[in-house]
C-alpha cells in the first residue's frame, strides 16, 4: 500500500473512531462486553432464546467499515489504529462512579433471561465451558463477577505505579456506594496480554462476595418446583496484593506465563496473597453464600468443583457427546469469547472451549486430542493484538489439528492473525452458515441426571474424554 493509500485509509479511521466514541458514551456504567462474566451470561441468553449476535454484542453500527478499513494496513498500523480507537471509545470516564449502584449489575444479569419455570439455574465462575453447560441444561447463568472499564489519562503500559494509583482510587470509590462486605474489587493489570488496554483504562472486576436481592428474587420466581441450583465453584488461584479492605491488585492472568514471570518485572510493596484468581476464581463467600440459600430454601444443590477454567470445557465436552443427535465424528475449538454456544445447540456440533489462544491452551488441545480422530475439525481463536510472548502462533495451531482431522478455520485470515479486526465478523458468518447448513430439528440437551452421571464418573474433568 503506498503512503497516499495509507494516509486516505487513516483519514476515514478518525472518523469511524469519532463515531465510535460518540456511539459509545451513553448514560450510567454496563459491565464491559468482551469480559468473561458478561460474555457468558449473554451468550447463555441468547442459546435460551435462540436468536443473538453472539460476538457481535461488541460492535457498535458501522464498526465493520471502520475495522475492514483498518485490515488493509500493515500489522504495526492496523495495532495502532486500534489502539488509537481505544483511546477515544474505551470505557467509561470517572465520573460515573460518583452515582454508580453496584447493585445495578446483578439486577443488569437477570434482566438478560425471560421469566420462566426453569428446572435449573446455574450460578458462581463465569468460562466459555460454563456456557455451554449452562445452554445444554436450558438454564439461565447467574455469574459471580463483573469487569468494568474506567478511563486514565494515556500512560506507558509497563508504568505500573500510574496504574495502580488510578485504580486504588476507582476501587475505593466502588466500594464506598457498596454495602459492606457485599462485593471485593480487584484491579487487574495484565501488560503482556491487556498491553493496549492498559495504556488507557483500568480493568476493575467486581466480584460478589454475597447472594445479592436480585439473584434471590429471581430464583424464588423462576426456578421451578423441584428445580435444582448448579455451583460453579472454580478454585483457580493467582497471587493477588491486598491494597484495602475488600481491594486488591492483580499483576497478570491466565496463560502460559506464571505469577511468578510477572513478578520478576512488576510488583508493588503491599502484602500478598494466594487468592481465586480475578477472572476465572469463585470467591469463597459467594460460595459458602449460595449454599446457605439453597439449605435455606430447601432447593438440592450441584456443585462443580474444579481447579482449572479449562476443566470445565472439558466437562462440556462430555456432556454434548451424551445428547441425542451429536455430531461425534466433528469437533468445534472456540477460544475465550469466540464462541457460538447457540450454533453448537443447532448444528449438532461438540464444543471444546479454549481460555485464550496462547501455548497453555495449545498444550490443553494437544492432550484431548491424542488419540483421537474427526472427520472435521472446526477452530475459532481469539485475535489478540498484543502479540504477548505466550501466544501460540497459527501455524503451530494448524500443525496439531490437521493431524487430526479435516481442519476448518472460522473467521480467520492466514495473513492478519493475530491482529486481524475484520475476525469477528468473518466469524459471525461461519457460525451462521452452519446453523444454516446442519439446522437439526431440535437442539441439544441434557438434564440435570445427565449432568451428575457425569460427574459421578470421575473427579477429573478429562474421564469419558478418550
Amino acid at each position: 500500500m503506498t503512503r497516499t493509500m495509507q494516509a486516505a485509509v487513516l483519514s476515514c479511521l478518525i472518523t469511524g473512531v469519532l463515531f465510535l466514541g460518540t456511539y459509545a458514551s451513553g448514560k450510567g456504567i454496563t459491565p464491559v462486553c468482551f469480559d468473561s462474566g458478561t460474555q457468558v451470561v449473554q451468550e447463555v441468553a441468547e442459546a435460551l432464546i435462540g436468536q443473538g449476535n453472539s460476538v457481535l454484542n461488541c460492535y457498535p453500527h458501522g464498526s465493520k467499515l471502520f475495522l475492514g478499513l483498518l485490515s488493509l494496513l500493515p500489522q504495526d498500523l492496523r495495532i495502532a489504529g486500534i489502539e488509537w480507537g481505544m483511546s477515544v471509545s474505551l470505557g467509561e470516564p470517572p465520573l460515573v462512579l460518583d452515582s454508580f449502584d453496584p447493585e445495578e449489575l446483578p439486577a443488569w444479569c437477570t434482566t438478560q433471561y425471560p421469566d420462566d419455570k426453569y428446572r435449573v439455574i446455574v450460578i458462581g465462575s463465569p468460562n466459555g465451558g460454563v456456557a455451554h453447560l449452562s445452554s445444554l441444561l436450558h438454564a439461565p447463568f447467574l455469574t459471580s463477577s463483573f469487569g468494568l472499564v474506567i478511563r486514565h489519562p494515556p500512560i506507558d503500559p509497563d508504568n505500573i505505579d500510574s496504574y495502580a494509583a488510578t485504580g486504588d482510587r476507582y476501587a475505593g470509590a466502588i466500594l464506598e456506594r457498596a454495602v459492606p462486605g457485599s462485593i471485593e474489587v480487584i484491579d487487574h493489570y495484565d501488560p503482556l496480554h491487556d498491553r493496549s488496554l492498559v495504556k488507557y483504562v483500568n480493568f476493575l472486576r467486581i466480584k460478589l462476595l454475597s447472594l445479592p436481592s436480585a439473584y434471590r428474587e429471581f430464583i424464588r420466581k423462576n426456578l421451578a418446583p423441584g428445580g435444582k441450583i448448579v455451583l460453579v465453584d472454580c478454585t483457580y488461584p493467582w497471587a493477588q496484593f491486598r491494597v484495602g479492605k475488600g481491594s486488591y491488585f492483580q499483576i497478570g492472568g491466565l496463560g502460559a506465563i506464571t505469577p511468578k514471570d510477572y513478578m520478576k518485572k512488576w510488583g508493588r510493596d503491599l502484602p500478598l496473597e494466594t487468592r481465586p484468581e480475578s477472572e476465572w476464581g469463585c470467591p469463597l463467600e459467594f460460595s459458602a453464600a449460595v449454599r446457605q440459600f439453597a439449605e435455606e430454601e430447601g432447593i438440592e444443590l450441584i456443585e462443580i468443583r474444579y481447579p482449572h477454567p479449562a476443566d470445565y470445557g472439558l466437562l462440556a465436552y462430555r456432556a454434548y457427546l451424551a445428547c441425542a443427535g451429536v455430531r461425534r465424528e466433528e469437533v468445534m475449538f472456540d477460544c475465550f469469547n469466540y464462541q457460538s454456544v447457540l450454533t453448537n445447540l443447532q448444528t449438532g456440533i461438540p464444543a471444546l472451549w479454549l481460555a485464550f489462544n496462547t501455548q497453555d491452551s495449545l498444550r490443553i488441545a494437544q492432550g484431548f486430542l491424542a488419540g483421537k480422530h474427526f472427520e472435521r475439525i472446526y477452530l475459532s481463536l481469539v485475535p489478540s493484538f498484543a502479540r504477548s510472548p505466550d501466544t501460540a502462533d497459527l501455524a503451530a495451531w494448524k500443525d496439531l489439528l490437521s493431524v487430526h482431522g479435516e481442519l476448518n478455520l472460522l473467521g480467520i485470515d492466514r495473513n492478519t492473525f493475530p491482529s486481524d479486526t475484520l475476525a469477528p465478523f468473518r466469524y459471525a458468518g461461519e457460525m451462521k452458515r452452519l446453523r444454516e447448513e446442519y439446522h437439526l430439528s431440535a437442539p441439544l440437551e441434557i438434564d440435570t441426571l445427565t449432568l451428575e452421571r457425569l460427574l459421578r464418573q470421575g473427579g477429573d474433568a478429562w474421564e469419558g474424554c478418550n
